[in-house]
């Protein structure tokens, strides 16, 4: 997929993740900013994986992106590498995610407001992270399932007929207008879900 495809997959994945983490108590930060949180972040996350391009090919040339894609090369990365487009890593980095925040407020390092926008930041990347792996398994190139090993999980085939799952084609089109219809829906719910208690069962079976 296109970067313009793995945004749009982003902002369905960082409101779900915002209404998931509201309806958990997950963050004390106001839900509205959250979501403004959790979406700017994660369409950054959602960038991120392709930082494995050739220079000349990646969309953000800053300097953080830069030492990334030449630490990627240079540990004989290329697009799609193990290092940005497997299951396991995004896993790890999200278990880092989850508790590095109390981690660092438990020993003094952070204050309790700082603890809060950086669980935000975080979840908000590996969200993106998350969506860019989703989307790119609806591509015959798919996404490995672990680092050490060159299976990959995909969920579609190359071609159905005249058919083809390729990236920049008619297919990917079709998923690019397709999630824009889904963010409305998906945006929509998100602003109403405060004032929509039943909803919980939707996103909280259990409560």
């Amino acid at each position: 997929m296109t970067s313009k495809t793995h945004k749009v997959y982003s902002v369905s994945f960082a409101l779900i993740v915002g209404m998931v983490m509201y309806k958990n108590n997950i963050t004390v930060v106001n839900y509205y900013l959250s979501l403004l949180i959790l979406l700017l972040i994660s369409k950054q996350g959602a960038l991120f994986p392709d930082v494995d391009h050739i220079w000349k090919n990646v969309k953000e040339k800053t300097t953080v992106n830069w030492i990334i894609n030449k630490l990627i090369h240079i540990t004989g990365g290329k697009h799609r590498s193990w290092q940005t487009h497997s299951i396991d890593i995004w896993a790890i980095f999200g278990f880092i995610t989850r508790f590095l925040p109390n981690y660092l407020y438990n020993k003094g390092v952070i204050d309790i407001v700082n603890k809060e926008v950086l669980s935000l930041v975080l979840i908000g990347f590996i969200s993106g992270w998350g969506s860019h792996l989703f989307s790119d398994m609806l591509t015959p190139e798919g996404v490995r399932l672990v680092c050490w090993n060159n299976f990959k999980l995909k969920f579609v085939p190359r071609a159905v007929g005249r058919l083809k799952f390729n990236t920049g084609g008619s297919w990917e089109e079709f998923n690019y207008k397709t999630m824009r219809i889904i963010n409305i829906i998906i945006g929509v719910i998100s602003i109403l879900l405060p004032f929509i208690p039943n909803i919980t069962i939707l996103i909280t079976p259990n409560m």
